[in-house]
């Protein structure tokens, strides 16, 4: 897999590993951060990558590990023994060691977590449980709590004391005598307030917060809107589970945003450039047959005006015209859709007036490029009415792109579905169907009436 890394340092690596110098491989890779690690790891063949992984200290391979996609991230695993990995997963945040251990089989995984420390695999257990697109799947337990009696003198200490095993502290949580979120107060009100001052004092009783039920799109959405660093997650009764930071918002936006890319595009989630030709095809060939039947609906109406084709071959040079169109502005009206979806803009209260409005862009839209189309046909030689029929054909197609491109997802997420998988193939089918039976429909009209 050919990955570019700043300041390459791919084939320099191949050198070193063909010459066996992997002291000098070493000494480079403790120079390098680990996303650069994980870039050049993606670089190399697999049995180079699993070389270069085993020269890496247990701190940079529990760092090197969440750069690298999951496929290379297996094979890594698969190369060191269970004692480099437990020795590695003890290295991680309970979230992201959560994250590994999930991957694992079973034995392996019961292996790894009796290895750790107890307490942390305590955390790593019950973060475990949560499904993984969810608050809980992931929160990571590291966090500074309170209790709402504390001065800031005792929870600036306990800050001192945390921030030895926990990055990124950016708020203290206070919690009640039963473990109940009460508050928050974040790092620069603590410092500034006087040392013999109860925690509760300043508290921020209304911080947000979140269950560990609520969907990981949800969580990143507060994060967006209200520019948090961190947030803490609790339970149905209230209690302090966890934390969310920003780092792994960022990731579940990215993985959302090529989430919705994948779908849109009728590809598996899971697929990759570098995947071997068998999973590659396996990955691709449903949706493709799920668009041959589409495609064979939308043959079989253009089937029905064979006769009109038969008297008119000239439909059947312009009809590509009109369905191509209309898919174009359907994937218009439908990205824009599905991104006010993703963000909360629009809902099924206000989705009345987003259809009407598509519906309205498309008849302007078809006003315009039908009138072009019809114009430069009728230039080109064609029969005036037939100019008429491109334009008419036109204006009904990109309503029907509107109309669809805006009714699909809404649908869809009514249903629970991913709004994003309505795009490629379902619209695409519609305007083709739309725009051959509009078009093709009313050249028989025309005909009947001796217009053509």
């Amino acid at each position: 897999m050919v990955v570019e890394v700043k300041h390459d340092h791919t084939e320099e690596v191949k050198n070193y590993l063909e010459a066996n110098r992997e002291e000098d491989i070493a000494r480079l890779l403790e120079e390098l951060h680990s996303s650069d690690i994980g870039r050049l790891l993606m670089s190399l063949e697999d049995e180079e990558a699993m070389r270069v992984f085993k020269l890496l200290s247990p701190e940079q391979a529990s760092a090197v590990l969440l750069e690298v996609d999951e496929r290379l991230r297996k094979a890594l695993i698969s190369s060191i023994t269970s004692e480099e990995l437990i020795e590695v997963v003890h290295e991680m945040e309970t979230d992201d060691a959560a994250d590994v251990i999930s991957e694992l089989p079973v034995e392996d995984a019961k292996q790894v977590l009796e290895g750790i420390d107890r307490h942390e695999a305590i955390a790593v257990q019950k973060l475990l449980v949560y499904p993984e697109d969810t608050a809980g799947g992931k929160m990571q337990a590291e966090l500074v709590s309170v209790h709402e009696t504390a001065t800031i003198e005792e929870t600036i200490e306990e800050v001192r004391k945390k921030a030895e095993e926990i990055e990124n502290i950016s708020n203290v949580f206070v919690v009640d005598r039963d473990g109940r979120l009460v508050g928050s107060v974040s790092l620069d009100k603590l410092i500034l307030a006087r040392p013999k001052t109860r925690i509760i004092e300043i508290t921020n009783r209304e911080a947000l917060h979140v269950t560990t039920d609520m969907d990981q799109e949800e969580v990143a959405k507060l994060f967006q809107k209200y520019d948090l660093i961190s947030m803490p997650v609790v339970d149905h009764e209230g209690r302090l589970v966890g934390r969310i930071t920003i780092d792994d918002v960022v990731d579940v936006l990215e993985e959302e945003i090529f989430e919705d890319f994948y779908k849109m595009a009728g590809l598996h989630t899971e697929a990759r450039a570098l995947d071997p030709p068998l999973r590659a095809i396996r990955m691709r060939v449903p949706w493709l047959f799920l668009n041959l039947a589409t495609a064979l609906v939308a043959a079989s109406v253009v089937k029905l005006f064979e006769g009109a084709i038969a008297q008119l071959v000239l439909l059947a040079v312009l009809m590509p015209i009109v369905a191509g169109m209309g898919g174009n502005a359907a994937t218009q009206t439908i990205t824009v859709v599905v991104r006010a979806l993703a963000l909360g803009e629009i809902n099924f209260k206000n989705a009345r007036g987003v259809l009407l409005k598509e519906v309205l862009v498309g008849f302007c839209n078809g006003f315009l490029t039908g009138g072009t189309a019809g114009f430069i046909a009728y230039l080109l030689g064609a029969n005036p009415i037939v100019g008429l029929l491109l334009f008419l054909a036109m204006i009904a197609n990109m309503m029907i792109a509107g109309l669809i491109g805006t009714i699909m997802p809404l649908v869809l997420k009514r249903f629970n579905f991913d709004p994003a998988i309505s795009s490629s193939i379902f619209v695409t089918a519609s305007t083709d169907v739309g725009g051959f039976f509009t078009f093709l429909g009313l050249a028989t009209i025309f005909m009947k009436m001796g217009l053509l």
